[in-house]
């Protein structure tokens, strides 16, 4: 698997709760930020999907 090196700046406070969860779950920072990323993809894949069939409606609504 390829990875990808990228430099962040994290604020205080997320780097601060980061930390306190990386205690609590015994896992690595890096671990952490990429599941992070992977909520966050699957999110955005679940609203733009979302937005997709509501405007859709709206299309069929108005066409019939």
């Amino acid at each position: 698997m390829r990875t990808h090196n990228y430099l962040t700046r994290i604020n205080d406070d997320t780097w601060t709760d980061l930390k306190r969860i990386q205690e609590l779950d015994n896992r690595s920072a890096n671990s952490l930020i990429n599941e992070g990323c992977r909520l966050v993809i699957a999110d955005k894949l679940q609203k733009i999907s979302q937005m997709k069939k509501h405007r859709n409606t709206l299309e069929n609504m108005v066409s019939a």
